[in-house]
């Protein structure tokens, strides 16, 4: 009855700090939720991004090269990278000095016959800038690559059927035959795609961006959340517990009510925005997956008990208010970074990234994806299990040996 008694008591005065930290709260995941949107409808990450724009310098309108220009931008599936644009030589020197356009292309009068005829001696004119070329300077040069294979290699095909034909002195069909393979060709190349399949493998163990920066973003709240319970347990009376033990409370009891209770506050703050958040989104639709809400409210629950664990504890054992909160920030931003909440942890040295992992921060994420999205966990849940428990061990014995310290 009297841990009952000490429960309500505790459960009451988290009630009052819930008036003042639940609109924190609140706000603190709007700003992350804003900050997420902003990040995820940004110009590079949406998918309506703006192609390369490539002139084209010569007389092309009038020439099977223009048709073939014309072929490239409306059947190929480079149509959604590259754009060719007519110009004159010198507005193509001025857009490019701009910066309009990445390159251009200078054609000769003499460019289209020396291909048909198999001469290949009329090279192509290709400007781009000098120095650090970039990652559109890399994508030209091998797309500029792959076009000279596939028109050297086609024209070697023709030709070498037309010899062969001759030299069995079957000409009569040549023509027809010249044409049909002609068009065999120009479906094999834009029909190239078709050779391999598209697979996103994502940033993580096959998370999509959209999946991996939502578990990040909801961790990095759940975890920054404890920094609001400065009020609940600083500047407590220190001899609160001598007195408790006294009325036969012991420390182990004190400390898994008054744990009980922040645990409760926590999960609230944490799973009523996500609540909100699963209804508005007709239950996440923007990580392209269903998100079964009985199932965000599961591994919701397990990681906020591993958070409020870790921040439980740091209370109990630092006292000082600048100390304690500077640990709280600087220690969850730093663990967050290097498990992966502002950089996928792929990015980092593989020595790195196995020690983010298993911190804290990073049994959290993996614990939250396997659970929302399938990824393997591997032994998160044991060891999620195994930091709750020593949490509450060391906030126990912190307690035990200050009420000792007082009856000294």
């Amino acid at each position: 009855m009297r841990y009952f008694k000490y429960f309500s008591a505790q459960l009451k005065r988290t009630l009052k700090l819930a008036v003042g930290v639940f609109p924190t709260a609140m706000l603190l995941f709007a700003c992350l939720g804003a900050a997420a949107w902003l990040f995820f409808s940004s110009a590079w990450f949406t998918e309506k991004q703006e192609k390369y724009k490539i002139g084209v310098v010569g007389k092309i309108d009038e020439t099977y090269l223009g048709f073939g220009i014309y072929a490239v931008q409306t059947l190929d599936s480079t149509r959604f990278m590259v754009d060719f644009i007519p110009m004159e030589e010198e507005e193509a020197r001025a857009a490019f000095r701009n910066g309009d356009v990445i390159a251009y292309v200078t054609v000769p009068d003499e460019f289209l016959d020396s291909i048909i005829y198999g001469r290949n001696d009329v090279p192509l004119g290709y400007v781009v800038s000098e120095g650090q070329k970039g990652l559109e300077g890399y994508l030209m040069e091998e797309l500029s690559v792959a076009v000279s294979n596939l028109v050297t290699s086609s024209q070697c095909s023709i030709y070498s059927m037309q010899e062969v034909a001759r030299r069995l002195g079957e000409t009569k069909d040549l023509r027809k035959w010249t044409d049909d393979f002609n068009l065999r060709l120009i479906g094999y190349v834009l029909g190239r795609t078709g050779l391999a399949e598209l697979e996103e493998l994502g940033l993580s163990k096959g998370l999509l961006v959209r999946q991996y920066y939502f578990c990040a973003i909801v961790l990095l709240f759940t975890f920054l959340f404890g920094i609001t319970g400065a009020a609940l347990f600083l500047g407590r009376n220190e001899g609160l517990g001598k007195w408790m033990k006294l009325r036969g409370i012991g420390p182990v009891m004190q400390v898994l009510c008054e744990f009980g209770c922040y645990y409760l506050l926590a999960f609230a703050c944490v799973a009523i925005p996500l609540t909100i958040l699963n209804l508005i989104t007709g239950q996440m639709s923007f990580l392209n997956c269903r998100i079964w809400m009985d199932d965000l409210l599961k591994v919701t629950a397990v990681v906020t008990l591993l958070s409020s664990s870790m921040q439980f504890a740091i209370y109990e054992t630092v006292k000082n208010p600048v100390a304690n909160l500077l640990l709280q920030f600087i220690g969850i931003l730093g663990m967050g970074y290097v498990s992966g909440y502002l950089y996928p942890a792929s990015f980092f040295p593989e020595g790195i990234a196995h020690f983010g992992s298993i911190l804290p921060t990073g049994v959290a994420f993996q614990r939250m994806s396997s659970s929302l999205f399938g990824v393997e966990e591997g032994r998160a849940s044991a060891l999620l299990l195994a930091y709750v428990g020593v949490f509450l061990v060391t906030s126990i014995l912190v307690r035990k040996w200050r009420i000792l310290k007082e009856d000294r």
